[in-house]
């Protein structure tokens, strides 16, 4: 019985409404009329006055007529409104992990962050760009620690939404020839000079065949992009850890792709100079 009085309740108040309104549309309609036949019926009015008056009165007509009919209709648009905020705040809340995808692949586009084939890391997230949508990147894992450089042949795919949230490192930014960073621990039983002095040969060994193409690829980005960049030489420094072991951090200038094998190559040569390799009879059964 409620239900069916609420019916009635807005049904009658519709039919007012739109008798309110027809009745002003006619009025206007009607008092322009009037007005402008007594116009044409007064000889003594010039022909330029009765078109001003002909246009002020249809301008004047129109927005009463507007003001008007707002006036009517003023709390059945004022629920409308209010229900289309409610609908569009529901749709911001249901669809926001999308809006906030859409807008990270925005933001992505803009500042060319990163494209396929780049190496990035973005939170905890480390790997090779293999697939990009505007709702989210594709990266094959690099791994499994933060200072590996292969394949760990996982695939992970990041919402862009990390984008607006998380800075986004481009670890071969500079091309061809990335800058390499390589920490070795070493104990203090190792005298620092010459072990420093031993790692500092073998990478020059070992990177010696990339200096010259390294160099110049650094001079092309440094007069591209008009920024510094470091020696492509290779060099060592040295950071004490604690009472029982320093850092030995080397910086070396190689090609990207290169970074795993020459790494690896350089940690062999070293560890095998330093350590000594394992004894035969060691081995034996």
């Amino acid at each position: 019985m409620a239900i069916a009085d609420w019916f009635n309740h807005l049904e009658h108040g519709y039919i007012v409404d739109l008798t309110r309104s027809v009745g002003l549309i006619v009025l206007l309609v009607i008092g322009r009329a009037v007005i402008l036949r007594s116009l044409s019926a007064n000889p003594h009015i010039p022909i330029e006055a009765r078109r001003r008056w002909s246009v002020n009165l249809r301008n004047a007509g129109f927005l009463l007529g507007v003001f008007g009919l707002l006036t009517i209709w003023a709390r059945e648009l004022e629920a409308f409104a209010l229900s289309m905020v409610a609908f569009a705040a529901a749709m911001v809340v249901a669809t926001k992990e999308l809006i906030m995808c859409i807008g990270g692949a925005f933001l992505r586009t803009m500042s060319n962050s990163y494209t396929l084939g780049d190496h990035i890391e973005v939170g905890q997230h480390r790997g090779r760009v293999v697939d990009i949508t505007v709702f989210s990147t594709t990266i094959m894992e690099i791994g499994p620690s933060h200072a590996a450089h292969q394949l760990t042949g996982r695939a992970i795919s990041l919402p862009n939404s990390l984008l607006l949230t998380n800075a986004v490192i481009r670890e071969n930014y500079m091309g061809d020839f990335v800058v390499h960073v390589i920490t070795v621990p070493a104990s203090y039983s190792l005298d620092p000079a010459s072990t420093e002095a031993m790692l500092l040969d073998t990478a020059r060994s070992i990177c010696d065949p990339f200096l010259a193409d390294a160099r110049r690829h650094m001079n092309h980005i440094e007069a591209r992009y008009l920024i510094d960049i470091p020696s492509v030489e290779p060099r060592v420094a040295i950071q004490p850890v604690d009472e029982k072991q320093y850092r030995l951090i080397l910086r070396i200038a190689i090609p990207a792709k290169e970074r795993h094998r020459v790494e690896q190559a350089i940690l062999h040569r070293f560890m095998f100079q330093t350590y000594g390799k394992p004894a035969p009879e060691a081995t034996a059964p």
